[in-house]
């Protein structure tokens, strides 16, 4: 995509993007607080990219208060620059990162010294997807009475899960540096 940097330019900083933290806060403050960064090879190869990190998030989302707090640890702990871009205040942004056709955040971009993109991350780790896949098993059909009422217990399930365990959190920081770690 074109213009990433004016996108990076205007977007959130990370203590920004964690003063619009509502329902969620306790849940990233806890992920981010516990969760200690291993300092292995991926992480060198990490830390030695020159780039910087273009998020697209909401502050409501599980998956991005799962994924934020341990991206924001790791960027800090690397010295390498993450922003936040809203999902919902950057449409254009958002359209060229869709997932099958979707706006399933978050979304981490890292842009290189050229301002090009260099590598995408997200919408989840692939620990995280079998989670997911796991918990929704049982869902009613979409669009029945029985969904919303068990979509709000799934979440609610899924949240207590991405805050309670330190096993996905190694997954997704294992991820994240992986996939974002520019040559």
């Amino acid at each position: 995509m074109e213009n990433l940097e004016a996108f990076y330019d205007i977007a959130l900083t990370p203590d920004e993007y964690r003063t619009k933290l509502t329902d969620l806060k306790d849940g990233f403050d806890k992920i981010y607080d516990e969760h200690e960064i291993t300092k292995d090879n991926d992480f060198e190869s990490f830390k030695n990219s020159d780039m910087n990190l273009l998020v697209i998030a909401e502050p409501w989302c599980s998956h991005c208060m799962l994924n934020l707090a341990i991206l924001f640890k790791l960027a800090e702990e690397a010295e390498i620059d993450v922003k936040v871009s809203l999902r919902d205040d950057n449409e254009e942004l958002m359209n060229a990162y869709l997932t099958n056709g979707n706006k399933v955040i978050p979304k981490v971009i890292a842009i290189d010294n050229e301002e090009k993109e260099a590598a995408v991350w997200g919408p989840r780790a692939p620990m995280t997807a079998v989670i997911q896949k796991d918990i929704m098993k049982d869902m009613p059909e979409k669009g029945t009475e029985e969904y919303d009422a068990a979509f709000t217990a799934v979440k609610k399930e899924m949240k207590e899960k991405f805050m309670t365990s330190p096993e996905l959190w190694d997954a997704v920081e294992t991820d994240l540096k992986q996939t974002l770690a520019v040559k």
